[in-house]
């Protein structure tokens, strides 16, 4: 078949690659000619660009993973990766990963990133094999792979190994708890609101809705989850997430909204929002001062919580009652009042909905709950749209950040309203600078944001079937 004029020119400016095997012996130079690897098992290599070392690596996934199928890859630095919480960058079958300062927050990948953006690197992943190709020559970027006996823990045993320890503490497998041990989990985790690290008491002497971050604390800002469990154990199985919390350096943030599915044909189901409630009372109580919960709207039994017709807080309240009794339901509901609106850290403010929209200060949010307006506001509203005339603008979330007394640059991170159908965070939303959404219910894939080198930064995971795993390791673990 006769080439397209675009076809020709791509074909000039792309010359065809070379395909070379690369043994563990060798090390190979890119000299602006790509490189053709095909892939052969799940390879890792090593990449050297001066000073700058990076590794990729495969991820096949945790659930399953049928020999010789494509897989994602991550490319990472093994400095940073292997001891904290770090940026990465994925690249799955089809795709090409460039190495480009103008991409914005790759620079958080690298310990030098001027010996990385000296480079042109590129990766493609065509599924059988790798494309490595860098055109500056005279500088030297060498591909080799990974010596098997410095005994580097892959991505999927890392994650296996935090999965497992999930598992530890809920203490069996991931089904919902029976009634009395539903209550007594609820009931210790509302003393531990009563007394929780970084709240003010309110005039009242209640815990306040203002929760204050430390600025040592790295935190995990996780958007709507509306009952997404593999979700949430997606999340905590990534990036040393679990072993950050375990050693106190970073916390979990829940942006309200952890219960009621909005998966089609799902919407009266209420077990998942059950179970998704036990894991994050589970994870409260073994990490007390490490994982936070933001009320959302959803939080709740109002009836006015509706989708698609589906009356869900009244549903929620139903099934509640039937499946654990008044006190479980009366204790929810506790939960609900003790917990913060707004978490405020030196690095960023974020709540469920949005800013309110009466002029504020800190001690008026720690007394929010004296204001219904403001209650409303931050866990109802969301930005103004065509379809939603009646939402926030950039002078509220301006007035927002002035009463708190932080920067105008000070990100404000909010969840509640899907700014598409098609994405799970969305940056700069409606042209007002460092204003994000995060909603982390896809069933595809799981958004969050946490913090690399003093910077809120984004980061995407591809979800799996991670609650049938654990539950088949936990029936193989009592045989």
């Amino acid at each position: 078949m006769k080439r397209s004029f675009l076809q020709n020119i791509r074909a000039y400016f792309s010359p065809a690659s070379e395909t070379v095997i690369l043994e563990k012996s060798r090390k190979l130079r890119l000299s602006g000619t790509p490189f053709r690897i095909p892939l052969k098992g799940l390879p890792e290599y090593r990449i050297e660009m001066g000073k700058q070392t990076l590794y990729l690596c495969p991820d096949p996934g945790v659930a399953g993973y049928e020999e010789g199928s494509p897989c994602d890859f991550i490319l990472f630095d093994p400095e940073r990766y292997y001891s904290g919480i770090s940026h990465y960058q994925r690249l799955s079958p089809g795709d090409t990963l460039v190495i480009d300062h103008k991409i914005e927050y790759q620079e958080q990948m690298f310990s030098f990133p001027r010996e990385a953006f000296r480079r042109q690197l590129s990766i493609s992943n065509s599924g059988d094999s790798l494309v490595f190709k860098d055109p500056i020559s005279e500088l030297g970027t060498y591909v080799s792979l990974i010596d098997d006996t410095l005994e580097t823990p892959s991505i999927t045993d890392l994650r296996k190994a935090a999965l497992r320890r999930i598992l530890e503490i809920f203490g069996g497998p991931l089904e919902p708890l029976p009634a009395d041990k539903a209550t007594e989990t609820l009931i210790q985790v509302n003393e531990l609101l009563r007394h929780e690290s970084g709240r003010l008491k309110d005039s009242l002497g209640n815990p306040g809705c203002l929760l204050e971050l430390a600025e040592h604390i790295t935190p995990i800002i996780v958007g709507d989850l509306h009952a997404q469990i593999d979700n949430l154990l997606t999340i905590l199985s990534e990036n040393a997430f679990m072993d950050s919390l375990e050693n106190g350096s970073a916390a979990l943030i829940l942006l309200g909204d952890a219960v009621h599915s909005e998966q089609p044909g799902r919407l009266e189901e209420m077990e998942s929002s059950l179970l998704i409630m036990d894991l994050i009372f589970k994870l409260k109580i073994k990490y007390p001062q490490q994982v936070f919960f933001i009320v959302g709207n959803h939080d709740s039994f109002q009836q006015e919580l509706m989708k698609k017709g589906i009356p869900q807080g009244i549903l929620w309240k139903k099934h509640v009652i039937a499946s654990r009794g008044e006190e479980y339901k009366e204790q929810l509901e506790i939960f609900y009042q003790q917990s913060p609106l707004l978490v405020l850290s030196p690095d960023f403010i974020a709540c469920h909905a949005g800013p309110t929209r009466r002029k504020i200060s800190r001690q008026i949010l720690v007394d929010a709950y004296q204001f219904p307006d403001i209650v409303h506001d931050m866990t109802w509203n969301r930005i103004r749209t065509k379809a939603f005339p009646g939402g926030y603008t950039s002078s509220d979330v301006r007035q927002f950040r002035k009463g708190l007394e932080v920067g105008s640059d000070m990100p404000f991170i909010v969840g509640h309203h899907p700014f598409s159908q098609d994405d799970t965070l969305w940056l700069n939303v409606g042209r007002i600078n460092q204003h994000h959404i995060v909603i982390s219910a896809r069933s595809d894939r799981v958004g969050i944001f946490t913090r690399i080198d003093g910077k809120m930064v984004p980061q995407i995971f591809p979800v799996e079937p991670l609650v049938e795993w654990l539950n088949r390791q936990a029936a193989t673990d009592e045989q």
